[in-house]
């Protein structure tokens, strides 16, 4: 059976995939990416470069993907401000890329439930070395459908994923959900991250609080496959070159 984990214990990269990062964004750069997502979504006219997903109750705006790719002038400096180009050239070397960079809005009341899953398990490349770096835009935890994670274990391949009726959006963990270990919930204040390896299991409980529960992930993998070419992708490096000590922008969709 599941056990939800002492919270006085913390994750471990090295023990469990996963760790904790504190502080990575000022309020002022939540705020700013909060009115942005906000404005987007009462426009009612979501670009389709973003291939949004919208919650089958209400139609509100569940995800957004490739915010880098549709908008670097808030982006790029984000990345440089909050350490992730650090982590990546720290834990992947001077080959580092970004490829992939999404919102997960779940709204307030309708906010649907994300079944348990290793990131690697949904790709359909093997991206070596790859990393995710998520920060909270809201407070997170269980009381707005938080963000969990299985710790006591550090898993270096993928577990079989299984459809579920229960689950539309993707293949999950849910068929052995006792056996994945000990439940933590990563308990967030705006600003706030968490990082964890494409093989870390995770998921996200519903949204039945008035609030939307927000956070956004980046995230890192080893450059140097041909077939990135052919992908978004783009080298932390060149990312620094750009945005490294750029002034707030104002966003632009």
């Amino acid at each position: 059976m599941t056990i939800v984990v002492n919270q006085d214990r913390k994750p471990s990269f090295e023990g469990d995939g996963s760790q904790l990062l504190g502080e990575v964004l000022e309020t002022r750069d939540v705020d700013l990416i909060n009115r942005w997502f906000d404005e987007m979504e009462s426009s009612g006219n979501v670009p389709a470069g973003y291939e949004p997903e919208f919650e089958a109750e209400g139609g509100r705006l569940r995800k957004l993907r490739r915010l880098l790719w549709m908008n670097e002038e808030v982006f790029g400096p984000v990345l440089c401000k909050s350490g992730f180009c650090e982590e990546a050239l720290e834990r992947i070397g001077p080959s580092a890329v970004v490829v992939f960079s999404a919102a997960f809005l779940k709204p307030g009341q309708v906010g649907t439930a994300v079944a348990p899953h290793q990131d690697q398990a949904l790709w359909r490349r093997t991206y070596p070395k790859a990393f995710s770096f998520w920060v909270a835009l809201s407070d997170v935890s269980p009381d707005n459908g938080g963000l969990h994670g299985y710790l006591g274990q550090r898993r270096t391949e993928v577990v079989e994923h299984r459809s579920d009726a229960e689950h539309a959006w993707h293949p999950t963990l849910s068929w052995c959900r006792d056996e994945l270990g000990e439940r933590y919930e990563f308990n967030l204040a705006p600003g706030e991250a968490a990082m964890w390896d494409s093989f870390f299991v995770h998921g996200s409980g519903a949204n039945t609080s008035p609030v939307d529960r927000r956070g956004m992930v980046f995230v890192a993998t080893e450059g140097g496959q041909e077939w990135l070419e052919q992908e978004d992708s783009v080298l932390v490096t060149d990312i620094l070159a750009r945005w490294a000590g750029a002034g707030e922008k104002e966003p632009v969709s």
